[in-house]
């Protein structure tokens, strides 16, 4: 979810909510209380802070963090502060808190992070372990900005509850921004046409499934997103039109508008509900199928959440349409459970009861890693820096990163693709990354760096 949604628009040890985290060295671990708005009285993992109290940090979720920036606008990695606590008891439970809100956020982030290592055995965004921040109360405190994932520095952007609602921090919100990253260090689904639409559907897929494997007595599993910030459903996975905008048949061209992505991405969203729960009227919703296909019978959550993991990480490339998506979904069914196999022959079913029967030409993947667009960057003398660069390739080869004309005191990590540092001299810089595969295909991308007084 990026703020076009008006519609919502490490070698970690697994630490479970309810009990103690293994604290790193000289970093003793909390077992705060959390008295949330979304989520209701939870046992957290907290860590001190050096004057004594503790800090939303959990060394047991590779360092994964809440910073409050207090209404101001996000300004880059070093913004804001780590939420504290004197005696690690967070939060009122009301949605007017901002400590609620804090906490909230660290909740479903450290769900989302036991989601993806549980199921699928990834550990974190970039699956190295590393744990993202989660800014909390960005924007002004009468709304506007609502939830982002800023790929820069591989950050989750909250804003502040406004106008009555609760603040952008749900379970759903929070697993959908984080999965965006996920997303772009994998496929890299570009962020326009039917690729966009499958960005979007990947972050409303994989959100509902952390809902479900969170399984809160307060916000319970639905297949609904956003319901948490005002009450009412933001899209809908069984009939994606409940919202008077969003697409739940595909036909050709449908990408081809000027409608946002959560919109189209309905499609996908649909798909999956059908994948895994079936066609028609269930306990969950009423999902019709498109153009009198035959009805699909569901084969649950957990199996249809691998086969899109699957074909996210393995098959599905930048400019993936639907009916690459198909193709993805059946090789990764095949894959797991066996080709022709009931697991795939629901697949084939589902595609078809969304308009997807794999007779539009799937395009052919790029041969040069997909080097993403990287804005102008600004920083000053001394301040900590973190800039992440994505490049997925889409042959899934390794890929090198190197950088020309960077700011003095900085360097970028040639297999990571991390930019890290000090800048020590002021001034504007005008910096070339490049991304090569090792085949020696590359791409590069050029921006001005400005670096002005601390």
């Amino acid at each position: 979810m990026r703020k076009e949604l008006a519609a919502i628009a490490s070698a970690a040890a697994l630490v479970a909510l309810g009990a103690t985290g293994t604290a790193s060295a000289g970093t003793p671990s909390g077992g705060g209380l959390a008295h949330g708005y979304q989520n209701g009285d939870v046992r957290i993992s907290t860590s001190r802070s050096p004057d004594g109290g503790f800090v939303l940090v959990d060394p047991g979720r590779g360092g994964l963090q809440v910073r409050n920036v207090a209404n101001e606008y996000f300004q880059g990695w070093d913004a804001g502060r780590p939420s504290s606590d004197a005696d690690d008891v967070w939060g009122d439970g009301t949605k007017g808190d901002r400590q609620t809100a804090d906490v909230d956020a660290y909740v479903a982030a450290t769900r989302t992070w036991d989601y993806f290592l549980e199921r699928h055995g990834r550990r974190g965004i970039n699956d190295d372990g590393a744990g993202p921040r989660v800014f909390t109360d960005v924007g002004p405190a009468d709304g506007g900005f609502l939830a982002q994932y800023d790929p820069e520095c591989g950050c989750m952007l909250l804003g502040p509850a406004a106008g009555g609602n609760a603040a952008w921090n749900a379970t759903d919100v929070v697993a959908h921004e984080m999965t965006h990253g996920i997303t772009g260090m994998t496929a890299g689904l570009e962020l326009y046409g039917e690729a966009g639409a499958l960005n979007e559907s990947t972050s409303d897929i994989f959100a509902t499934l952390v809902e479900f494997s969170a399984h809160s007595a307060k916000d319970r599993p639905d297949y609904t997103i956003g319901e948490g910030v005002s009450g009412t459903p933001l899209r809908y996975m069984d009939d994606p039109t409940k919202d008077g905008v969003s697409k739940g048949c595909w036909t050709p061209g449908v990408g081809d508008g000027d409608e946002p992505n959560h919109q189209v991405g309905g499609i996908g969203n649909k798909f999956f509900y059908q994948l895994a729960v079936g066609s028609g009227k269930s306990v969950w919703g009423d999902s019709p199928t498109c153009g009198g296909a035959p009805a699909v019978k569901g084969i649950g959550n957990d199996r249809a959440g691998k086969i899109w993991y699957r074909a996210l990480t393995r098959y599905l490339v930048p400019n993936s349409t639907f009916s690459g998506a198909r193709a993805a979904t059946l090789r990764a069914a095949s894959d797991l459970y066996g080709a022709g196999g009931s697991e795939a022959r629901a697949v084939a079913a589902a595609w078809l009861a969304v308009g997807v029967d794999g007779s539009d030409p799937v395009p052919p993947a790029a041969q040069t890693p997909s080097l993403k667009w990287i804005n102008f960057q600004r920083s000053a003398v001394g301040a900590e820096v973190m800039l992440r660069l994505r490049a997925p390739d889409p042959q899934r080869q390794r890929v090198t990163f190197t950088a020309n004309g960077l700011p003095p005191g900085l360097s970028v990590d040639p297999a990571t693709g991390v930019v890290t540092g000090r800048p020590i001299r002021q001034g504007t810089f005008e910096v070339t990354f490049t991304a090569t595969d090792c085949d020696g295909n590359a791409a590069s991308r050029q921006i001005s760096w400005d670096v002005g007084p601390r």
